[in-house]
């Protein structure tokens, strides 16, 4: 296949930007604390050589069977990139108050639903089903996965984070990339073909060339753990914690099947009920 001058210019670019970022990755220790994100930035190393080398061969319909499955495995690689990224803002659960993670289960699930009903209502152009549903799942996954990264940038100050760490920073990359890439997939289902799908594709591909430029900068000048926060701070979010108990944290987590016992604060765990002790009994002589 032949593809224009500048798209090739973004090709190498991506692969020598992700060569550094895989470089810095292991040099910097951040594999050890960064699973997922590491494997993204691998295998996304490995998708792009092998999109190159494909493309040289000038074969189409090979190109496009090895785009659209290097595609599905990126999403998938992209939604476990997010997971990490939450369960690493959401370690220190026990300290949070029960508004602030009853707002983020609220604003997700109607993030989600939005995202869901907008991909279902926005059609495509072309009438195949193995060109739209493709698109659908991955403008859906792409656009929920972008709306909990910006809830949790929202609530940052809530949940304890600094903007000078890792978490937060992977996470900026991670929002532009996705935000971008789920607006060209809406803009690639209307016009499937010419220039607009064209110049959506190329933005998509330079949001992710500065999401990689700031996920390298990030490696070389973050510390690769999560930055803790202060003993004042924690104090503070305990003290918010027990101002709001209109929905304690116990039944918000009790609804998705998760008990958590409390031994602080001077609370009592229950304790199981122990059988009564049998009335003594005289013998009268």
């Amino acid at each position: 296949m032949k593809f224009a001058f500048w798209v090739y210019g973004l090709w190498f670019a991506c692969l020598a930007l992700e060569l550094l970022a895989c470089w810095a990755l292991v040099r910097r220790g951040y594999w050890t604390h960064w699973k997922a994100f590491g494997c993204y930035l691998f295998y996304m190393l490995a998708q792009n050589l092998t999109l190159l080398l494909v493309a040289f061969s000038g074969n189409r319909d090979v190109y496009i069977v090895t785009y659209d499955v290097a595609d599905f495995i990126e999403v998938v690689l992209l939604s476990l990139v997010v997971l990490e990224i939450l369960v690493k803002v959401l370690e220190p659960v026990e300290v949070l108050p029960a508004r602030t993670v009853a707002q983020a289960c609220f604003w997700a699930a109607l993030g989600i639903s939005v995202a869901v009903a907008l991909s279902v209502f926005i059609h495509g152009s072309k009438a195949d089903p193995w060109y739209d549903l493709p698109l659908t799942i991955e403008r859906t996954i792409f656009l929920a996965d972008s709306i909990l990264l910006w809830i949790m940038l929202f609530q940052a100050r809530a949940f304890g984070i600094t903007w000078k760490s890792s978490v937060a920073e992977i996470a900026i990359g991670f929002v532009l990339y996705l935000t971008v890439q789920a607006t060209t997939r809406f803009v690639m289902s209307v016009y499937a073909n010419g220039p607009v799908a064209n110049i959506a594709s190329g933005v998509g591909q330079f949001a992710y060339v500065i999401a990689l430029g700031s996920w390298i900068w990030t490696i070389t000048h973050r510390d690769p753990q999560p930055a803790r926060a202060s003993a004042e701070t924690m104090a503070r979010m305990r003290e918010l914690a027990s101002d709001f108990d209109v929905v304690p944290k116990e039944r918000i987590f009790a609804a998705v099947g998760i008990k958590i016992n409390r031994t602080d604060h001077g609370e009592n765990v229950d304790q199981p009920d122990e059988p009564p002790t049998p009335p003594r009994r005289y013998n009268l002589k």
